[in-house]
């Protein structure tokens, strides 16, 4: 198991290279490639992921530094309101305001955070390799300055180390998941004020909401969910998160502001609650077996 695990860690390193190699070379169609796979979306993936399958500890740690990241994001281009280059330069369409990328901000900030949660240099150095390939990716394709990709990568590298600290100060799961959330609320809600018709800003908005609420929750139970490693309770915890994936598909494709508000909070509380809900399921079995 672990010469097959150690194969696909140079496997991911070796891709990231080849990526950045690409990019580097302007192949557009590598560019478009490292540029899907730069989106929050994808890295929040990964750590859902992580929290119902691998370990709900690492997982809230992962989840919330993104949140962070990409609520701070979504604030400085709703304030900042800085132009991209022109349409007619565009490779693929974009939409919101230029600086800072958040592309760059949330694959650098993903890079860090999932490097430490992993303690492995292997494992860091091809995500910082595949940050540095989804940056350039964004200048490739016209639809980002130099100075949005510099912003985004440092505001990333900021949040991440910014979780580091907060994750090691509280040392508890829940206490951390509420610290790091309120800011990432404040942020989102200053994002739908500047620019109420910006998608990004009522869902995160919606989504730090839900992350409060089950930070609060989280301080109050004894966390031995988050430590569970039980096939069943996994299958159950990630069916669960699937169904708040559903659920903000459908709210979300309503467009309108109490609707991806809602959209962003039901999916926060079902996936980091995803595991609590498997834990009681379980639970309630054993009782009637």
């Amino acid at each position: 198991m672990e010469k097959i695990r150690q194969i696909l860690i140079y496997l991911l390193l070796l891709s990231s290279i080849t990526e950045f190699i690409g990019v580097l070379l302007e192949n557009t169609d590598l560019a478009k490639t490292a540029s899907i796979l730069g989106k929050s979306t994808f890295y929040m993936l990964i750590a859902i992921l992580v929290y119902t399958l691998y370990s709900g500890e690492k997982g809230i740690f992962i989840i919330g530094g993104l949140g962070l990241t990409g609520s701070l994001d979504v604030m400085l281009k709703t304030i900042l309101k800085m132009p991209r280059p022109p349409s007619s330069e565009w490779l693929i369409k974009v939409e919101g305001p230029g600086f800072p990328s958040g592309h760059a901000a949330m694959s650098f900030s993903f890079a860090l955070l999932a490097g430490y949660a992993t303690r492995n240099p292997l494992i860091a150095l091809a995500l910082f390799i595949h940050a540095f390939a989804v940056s350039d990716s964004r200048l490739v394709l016209h639809v980002h300055y130099p100075i949005d990709v510099v912003g985004g990568a440092i505001l990333g590298v900021v949040v991440a180390l910014l979780s580091v600290i907060l994750y090691i100060c509280f040392n508890n799961p829940g206490k951390y998941l509420v610290s790091i959330t309120i800011p990432s609320l404040i942020a989102s809600i200053i994002s739908s004020i500047e620019m109420p018709e910006y998608t990004d800003a009522p869902l995160l908005t919606g989504l730090s909401l839900g992350a409060l609420l089950s930070g609060l929750l989280i301080i109050k139970t004894n966390n031995e969910f988050l430590y569970i490693d039980r096939w069943l309770f996994k299958a159950i915890s990630l069916f669960t998160a699937f169904t708040g994936s559903v659920i903000v598909f459908i709210l979300e494709s309503i467009n309108i502001y109490p609707a991806v508000l809602m959209a962003g909070s039901v999916f926060s509380i079902l996936v980091l609650m995803s595991r609590l809900i498997a834990y009681e399921i379980i639970k309630h079995l054993g009782r009637t077996q």
